[in-house]
């Protein structure tokens, strides 16, 4: 999902009016099975990691899972809203998570270094400039442990350009309605996404409220070059959800570098 409202389109920003409403739009996501795809990779390569850094970690939902699942779990986003509900759930659940307020292109967290990062639904999209994303796998490669790894997912350029984000909501027993509509721009590969929302809170009148959000589209090889420049030894690039190599079609790919 994109996180990116910025009246700068090259500079990405954390959610806005949208962060109080996320963990609604996601309630149809599938967190368990996304995990378990996670611990399906890290099985496929051998890797067994104890400690694990959720990279964009919005509300932390994903973060609290891995932490409840045995994983010694940490967590930055962009963010302050979004942080602030995560710290409250973690509170609630009695879970000990350090999250911190950070870019990923300038994450720095001093001596801390993870077995695993991982960065799931699409949330380095939102990172626009080739420079800027270039940086943020330096910044992750230098708090991965050796032989540790990193996990991540994209949406594909054939995704953003088919307008996967044309999607909306307006059913009546739904308090948050949306509607999204996208545009592609093929010399750039970002996909703009405007957003209007609505929200009953129970009174029977809705707020409605705007975001623009951006996404960039990256090619599957350009972003293995940056991975092994990076300090990547090993990277390997699976259709979404699968153990399949990529397709011409795929609307989702997943990544794993491995550090020497």
């Amino acid at each position: 999902m994109p996180a990116t409202p910025s009246s700068n389109p090259t500079t990405p920003t954390a959610f806005g009016a949208v962060a109080p409403y996320y963990d609604h739009l996601m309630s149809g996501v599938p967190y368990r099975f996304w995990i378990a795809y996670v611990e399906r990779l890290w099985k496929k390569h051998d890797l067994a990691p104890k400690s694990v850094l959720d990279l964009a970690c919005g509300t932390g939902t994903a973060t609290r899972m891995l932490q409840q699942r045995g994983y010694q779990t940490a967590g930055v986003d962009l963010s302050g809203p979004m942080l602030a509900i995560a710290r409250e759930r973690a509170k609630d659940e009695d879970l000990a998570i350090p999250f911190d307020e950070q870019d990923a292109a300038d994450m720095d967290l001093g001596d801390a270094r993870f077995d695993a990062v991982i960065s799931l639904f699409d949330s380095l999209n939102n990172i626009l400039e080739d420079n800027r994303l270039q940086s943020a796998f330096r910044r992750i490669c230098a708090h991965i442990n050796p032989g540790g790894s990193f996990i991540f997912d994209l949406n594909t350029e054939f995704a953003l350009e088919q307008g996967m984000f044309n999607q909306s909501c307006s059913r009546r027993d739904e308090p948050l309605h949306y509607r999204w509509r996208s545009r592609y721009n093929h010399e750039t590969r970002i996909c703009t996404v405007n957003m209007t929302f609505s929200y009953d809170p129970g009174s029977g009148e809705r707020e409605t409220f705007k975001e623009t959000h951006t996404q960039k589209g990256y090619a599957k090889d350009e972003i293995t070059q940056w991975l092994r420049n990076a300090g990547f030894a090993a990277v390997t690039v699976y259709d979404g959800y699968s153990t399949d190599p990529p397709r011409k079609r795929s609307d989702r790919l997943f990544y794993v570098a491995v550090k020497a």
